[in-house]
């Protein structure tokens, strides 16, 4: 862990950082400002960005070192990853080697001057050595198949590509590249430069603007947008930019980390097909969300009249259906319990049948007899008694399978 002596604190942002991120000066103490901010407007292709560095550093600039540097970047990482501090921490780390050590940034004229004069006397030296004939000679060799294209291109002198070329195809590059950027900008008005760089910020170049911008606007026709939404949408078009960027730089795992915090942003916004689908067919079944349609939409909400049995007015209702359905589904079609109940009922009528023909049986026209018998009365006393006591039989046992 980095402890606090350790740790600088940047002029410019006011934040405290490991020493590892401020450059390292030839005096041996590190820079006052971060390398984020000390690179931040730093562009590779016009040297008045980042002189004033190398002055501050006191380490020279020549120009041929720096152009080959940015020549390495954008054939080994592509255009995506020549950012603003990609050459200068490289360049920073030769001039601080023993053959540079001795130069400072006053030696910089001194430098570049010399440095184009030994190409000046090569490319004079090249022509000088140039024989007509000897060229005619490998040339009719190469088109009689004597020798190979690779021997031609070695022995001949035309093909060769000296540095004094070099340094102009590199600035062709960066020309044609800054000439594309120029043409978007310019036909941005002031206003429109104002807004793009309000919105998505200055560390971007303008066709990055508009690829940002492009896609915004095809979301925005798409999607309902709020502010928790908007302010997603943000970061999912420059996530996207960057993960575009690193696809074409070849470089894998970091456009896997970004498309990772794409689909997360996505999904947390509720930007993808799936979620878009779910939120057209839904229905409305809260009454904050049938406020929100009245206040959004103006008026009231139709009234209409509907079976509530048949159309269930929101879930709770449905809730009560089912479970009317299971009690009578588990009555009538589960163990048997309607038939038993059916069973019980028929053995009641035949009980009281069998009890009428007992009383029945008991009386008679015997005068005598009469006497012994039981008096209408007791007899209806009784018949209620044994009504009674199969009732409350039936009640217990409709009780105890959840009827009434």
């Amino acid at each position: 862990m980095i402890s606090i002596a350790e740790k600088l604190t940047c002029v410019k942002c006011g934040r405290t950082k490991g020493e590892k991120e401020f450059f390292k000066m030839r005096t041996g103490n590190r820079c006052d400002i971060c390398k984020s901010c000390l690179t931040e407007h730093i562009d590779n292709n016009k040297p008045e960005t980042f002189k004033w560095i190398l002055e501050k550093f006191n380490i020279p600039y020549i120009e041929k070192i720096w152009f080959d540097y940015c020549n390495r970047i954008l054939q080994q990482k592509g255009p995506a990853a020549f950012g603003p501090a990609s050459v200068i921490g490289q360049y920073i780390r030769s001039m601080n080697m023993d053959q540079y050590r001795e130069y400072t940034y006053a030696d910089s004229d001194r430098l570049n001057f010399e440095a184009k004069k030994k190409e000046q006397e090569a490319a004079a030296k090249r022509e000088q050595m140039f024989n007509p004939e000897k060229e005619a000679e490998l040339k009719a060799k190469l088109e009689s198949g004597e020798i190979s294209q690779a021997e031609y291109n070695t022995l001949s002198s035309t093909t060769y590509t000296a540095p004094a070329e070099e340094e102009p195809r590199i600035k062709n590059y960066f020309m044609e590249y800054e000439i594309n950027e120029n043409d978007i900008a310019d036909k941005l008005t002031d206003e429109d430069r104002l807004y793009l760089i309000s919105k998505w910020g200055i560390h971007y170049r303008p066709s990055e603007w508009v690829t940002m911008e492009k896609m915004y606007n095809r979301y925005a026709e798409e999607y309902e947008l709020t502010i928790d939404r908007e302010e997603t949408l943000k970061k999912i078009c420059k996530v996207s930019l960057k993960a575009d960027q690193a696809v074409d730089a070849g470089d894998t795992m970091t456009a896997k980390n970004y498309m990772n915090m794409l689909d997360s942003l996505r999904k947390s916004a509720k930007f993808t097909e799936a979620q878009n689908k779910e939120e057209e067919v839904r229905e409305y079944d809260t009454i904050g969300e049938l406020v929100a349609l009245c206040e959004r939409e103006g008026g009231i909400i139709e009234q209409f009249r509907m079976d509530s049995d048949e159309y269930p007015q929101d879930k709770i209702d449905l809730t009560i259906k089912d479970l009317q359905a299971y009690n009578r589904n588990l009555v009538v079609n589960e163990l048997g319990l309607g038939d038993l109940i059916e069973s019980y009922i028929q053995k009641l009528e035949r009980a009281e049948q069998s009890d009428q023909d007992m009383l029945d049986g008991l009386i008679t026209t015997d005068e005598e007899e009469k006497e012994q018998l039981l008096t209408d009365q007791e007899a209806e006393d009784f018949q209620k008694f044994l009504e009674s006591e199969l009732e409350e039989e039936a009640e217990q046992l409709l009780h105890s399978i959840g009827e009434e």
